[in-house]
């Protein structure tokens, strides 16, 4: 099973594309953590900064950026440079723990949802929790047993015979 952030944000990635509303538009940056020490050389000569938060949004004439955390994690020191570097050029970064506390930021920061987010977002988290979804599906309709293949060499047989017969 995937780590706890992970799945968040894969949550998160879900009610996004469903949810922002337009202009808006995010993306995230994919940084791995565990990587060998030729790939983070060549990320590092590519000019990836450590820090950058999970999820970026651009609204209009904004910019905002959310870190992903489990209910345990922390934020660690490049992310806690960053976030004060973009507080200082005046944009938005906050932490969100679940789906709907990443609504909450949005809506907090004047940024568009489409209506009944936070039922979704709800929806979302309880999926994470490993909750049942709340929708009733219809009882299933109970099938009949296939044949064997014995069975279906018998019939074919007896079909054979009456049709020998004239019936």
């Amino acid at each position: 099973m995937a780590q706890p952030e992970a799945r968040l944000q894969k949550r998160c990635r879900m009610f996004l594309e469903t949810h922002l509303s337009p202009p808006s538009w995010y993306s995230s940056v994919g940084r791995e953590r565990k990587q060998s020490g030729r790939q983070g050389q060549e990320q590092n000569a590519k000019g990836f900064k450590r820090g950058l938060p999970d999820i970026m949004i651009w609204a209009p004439s904004y910019w905002l950026g959310i870190e992903l955390k489990s209910s345990t994690g922390r934020m660690q020191p490049d992310q806690l440079a960053f976030q004060s570097r973009m507080a200082a050029l005046g944009h938005g970064y906050a932490v969100a723990r679940s789906v709907e506390q990443l609504g909450e930021v949005l809506q907090d920061n004047g940024i568009g949802l489409a209506p009944g987010w936070r039922i979704k977002a709800q929806f979302h988290d309880a999926a994470l929790d490993g909750e049942a979804p709340l929708r009733k599906r219809a009882p299933a309709k109970p099938r009949a047993a296939k044949p064997t293949r014995g069975q279906v060499a018998r019939g074919n047989d007896a079909s054979l015979w009456m049709a020998g017969r004239g019936r």
